[in-house]
């Protein structure tokens, strides 16, 4: 995976990314009604709610929004 990408599944239904510390971890995000959405403007993406990386040493917590 490339740092600041966000990478996206339809048909599995997942977002995949780095973390946004810099720890290098990949993240995995399961997209359905009950945990997380996927916006698209026609331009960016965004992710909702955030995300929260409370598993993993560097507990990073960050929104993913308007592509950034």
């Amino acid at each position: 995976m490339d740092a600041g990408v966000l990478y996206i599944s339809i048909p599995y239904r997942t977002c995949s990314h780095l973390c946004c510390c810099g720890c290098g971890h990949e993240i995995v995000t399961p997209l359905s009604p009950a945990q997380w959405s996927l916006t698209y403007d026609g331009e960016n993406v965004s992710l909702t709610p955030s995300i929260g990386n409370w598993s993993l040493p560097c507990q990073s917590h960050y929104w993913c929004e308007r592509a950034r």
